[in-house]
């Protein structure tokens, strides 16, 4: 497992999840996505260790660019996206989902309680084109800039599902340092390019391998 660069510097402990709460303690998601106990469905969560609750809005960042349409890379993309937004409707938190492909990005949803069943709205996305990798990027920042004005308590948590495969400079982008940032790679093909852990590095993130998660 390549672990991103802010997990050591972690201190974690485990939680059985529950929904009997409005505002959740930040999870640690590095570890938790890895964790055994979650082969089947997301049902143990490992939080950072802090001081009082925080409200939180999980923001996932979905490669459709045609590359993710090898080695079913979408599908098992989209069987992460369900897995987690099955878990934020037990949390009772907040979801915004932006699809990125087709030289277009897409705000499926911008602001929501995470639904119970995401399933009709995963079936409808379709992949192809290019990956305009930069502009998602600029776009939530420029999202987050907007939600911390309006919500100044409010956490966010960047999931970004992705090959990272884009011919984008990305040299300039900078997303907020208080941001928990996780790069989740799709790339299976047998060459790799490693741009999603390239990805990860530039923004400071955790990086996991999706074909490393439990099965």
């Amino acid at each position: 497992m390549l672990l991103g660069n802010k997990q050591q510097q972690r201190q974690g402990r485990f939680c059985k999840q529950s929904g009997n709460h409005k505002t959740a303690q930040r999870i640690n998601w590095q570890a938790t996505l890895v964790h055994p106990d979650n082969r089947k469905q997301l049902s143990t969560a490992i939080y950072h260790q802090q001081s009082k609750a925080e409200t939180i809005l999980n923001i996932i960042a979905l490669d459709t660019s045609g590359s993710t349409l090898a080695s079913e890379q979408l599908s098992d993309a989209k069987a992460v996206v369900q897995s987690l937004c099955k878990f934020f409707y037990q949390q009772r938190q907040r979801i915004a989902l932006l699809c990125f492909g087709n030289q277009r990005t897409d705000w499926v949803i911008s602001d929501s309680k995470a639904p119970f069943n995401i399933d009709k709205i995963l079936s409808a996305i379709q992949a192809g084109g290019g990956t305009p990798l930069r502009q998602a990027l600029l776009e939530i920042r420029h999202y987050i800039g907007k939600r911390r004005q309006a919500q100044p308590a409010e956490k966010q948590t960047l999931f970004i599902i992705s090959d990272g495969r884009s011919r984008d400079k990305l040299d300039d982008i900078r997303l907020d340092s208080t941001v928990e940032i996780i790069v989740l790679d799709s790339e299976k093909v047998a060459v790799k390019l490693n741009k999603a852990r390239d990805l990860a590095m530039r923004l400071e993130a955790d990086y996991i391998q999706l074909f490393r998660l439990p099965t």
